[in-house]
């Protein structure tokens, strides 16, 4: 019988926050590539090119991911946990809103109201949170 503790088992919880990264990435998506679906034939390609930024969430959450598994074999349970759900939320809304603002501006560059530079602009708002989140991580986990 294997013998696991309350800290390794949080640390396996933080692994699995990590999914609401993914899950923050796909409902953005969701969210703007349902705005591009939509838009006129001419300006497809540009809202297309907005919708797709929210996948990014889903990959700094692997990335964190990726690196908890040195931490994880060094012991280091509570860092995994902390790193897992800080990531995992902070991509989760970011994910999420940076869809809701994409598809904003997908709407936006249809109706000829703004360009393509200008909503990516917006949409690196609640990226940025996501990167601070990456960042943090990276940082607990390299100390």
């Amino acid at each position: 019988m294997v013998d696991i503790g309350i800290d390794q088992i949080l640390a396996y919880f933080g692994f699995a926050s990590l999914g609401l990264g993914l899950a923050g990435s796909a409902v953005g998506l969701a969210i703007a590539g349902s705005a591009a679906s939509g838009m006129r034939e001419e300006k497809r390609r540009e809202g297309i090119a907005v919708s797709v930024l929210p996948g990014t969430q889903g990959l700094y959450s692997f990335t964190v991911g990726f690196l908890c598994f040195d931490a994880l074999d060094d012991g280091r349970f509570l860092t995994v946990f902390a790193c897992g759900v800080l990531t995992g939320i902070a991509c989760l809304m970011s994910g999420w809103w940076q869809g809701v603002v994409c598809a904003a501006s997908i709407k936006s560059i249809n109706q000829d109201r703004i360009g393509t530079a200008q909503a990516m602009l917006l949409a690196v708002f609640p990226e940025f949170y996501a990167i601070l989140a990456l960042a943090f991580s990276a940082l607990m986990l390299f100390r």
